[in-house]
């Protein structure tokens, strides 16, 4: 009897131990794939912003840019701040970045411009292993 109580306690030991390390690596699991899922956004949000600064219409090609140069180019960044999940609904405050850029009139001297930032809220939703923009909820940012 004695022998089966000190396997008992020796298990109980055990699982005991080894719970505590459980859910640190589940916690780990779940917190890599939280980053994960941010940095999916945040390529998706940097997506929309570059649709948006490749626009013939775009902001940035509405002045003119510095005496004998044209416009070019422009790159957007975007920087992820809150995620809020809502059933499939991802709601982000996202950061953008946008630097435009000139060049000569051959297109050589890439030059950038004054870089212009914004904030924004999308609705982002799950579109197989890509994210699909629902909503711009921009203009309620301030309300």
């Amino acid at each position: 009897m004695q022998k089966k109580h000190k396997v008992g306690l020796a298990t109980a030991a055990a699982v005991l131990m080894a719970v505590p390390g459980g859910l640190v690596v589940k916690n780990q699991a779940a917190a890599a794939e939280r980053e994960a899922e941010r940095k999916s956004l945040e390529q998706a949000a940097e997506e929309v912003f570059q649709r948006h600064a490749d626009a013939p219409q775009a902001q940035w090609r509405k002045h003119p840019p510095s005496a004998g140069t044209v416009w070019n180019q422009a790159d957007a960044r975007a920087v992820v701040g809150e995620v809020k999940r809502k059933g499939a609904l991802f709601i982000v405050d996202v950061d953008e970045f946008t630097t435009p850029y000139t060049s000569d009139t051959n297109g050589r001297k890439l030059s950038p411009d004054t870089p212009y930032a914004g904030s924004h809220r999308f609705v982002f939703k799950r579109d197989g292993d890509d994210w699909r923009l629902v909503q711009d909820l921009t203009d309620q940012l301030s309300k």
